[in-house]
């Protein structure tokens, strides 16, 4: 348990220091190893439902961010002849036009979504809650959700900036249905990690919005 708890610390500060996105892209899913075990081996009653759950939620989404990252990176090496994954290199010399910024933006979006969780992507965080041990539910609500939101900072948004301000206003209201939906789902909770969840849905929205 202590074992993969530490690993997890491993993949989350490696996500949090990648300058390298195909690095970022590696500890973003050997996050979900650990999280996999800490569920699956030490959770409740359904935690192989909860675990299953929440690792096809996010390996499908991050798939999709995948292709768009080597899409990024055909483009750049196309238009300056330098093979690299430096963030701040793709940044300054890849130029897309609006419909690839579209494109790119939306799988980057749905990969950081899904982390968040957004509504309506926010269905396997309940599950995964309260199936967690009572360690695992602190570190999942307390640190793992907000890296969805650090990938929109400091990956999505400098990337593909058309896109994303194409793509702000219906994020905007997808925050605004997860503030609201998730304060009231989490009222009528008579469930404390169900509490938690439904909860961090509705003040992730409130980061999301920001």
């Amino acid at each position: 348990y202590l074992a993969s708890m530490l690993v997890l610390e491993t993949a989350m500060i490696g996500t949090l220091v990648s300058l390298d996105v195909f690095l970022f892209y590696v500890f973003w899913e050997l996050m979900l190893a650990p999280m996999y075990f800490i569920i699956g081996v030490w959770g409740g009653a359904r935690r192989i439902y909860a675990t299953l759950k929440f690792v096809l939620y996010t390996v499908f989404g991050s798939l999709l961010m995948l292709v768009a990252i080597f899409y990024v990176i055909w483009r750049c090496y196309e238009q300056s002849n330098a093979l690299t994954f430096d963030l701040e290199f793709l940044i300054r010399h890849v130029n897309l036009t609006m419909v690839e910024e579209l494109w790119l933006f939306g799988a980057f979006a749905l990969a950081f979504g899904i982390k968040v969780p957004l509504f309506p992507f926010h269905t396997w965080l309940p599950d995964a809650h309260v199936e967690a041990p009572t360690g695992g539910s602190v570190v999942l609500a307390g640190v793992l959700l907000k890296m969805g939101l650090y990938g929109f900072l400091r990956f999505a948004y400098p990337l593909f900036p058309r896109g994303a301000e194409a793509f702000a206003p219906y994020l905007a209201i997808l925050a605004v249905i997860g503030i609201v939906y998730g304060a009231l789902v989490a009222w009528a909770q008579t469930d404390i990690k169900k509490l938690v969840a439904y909860s961090s849905v509705s003040h992730l929205g409130y980061c999301v919005l920001g």
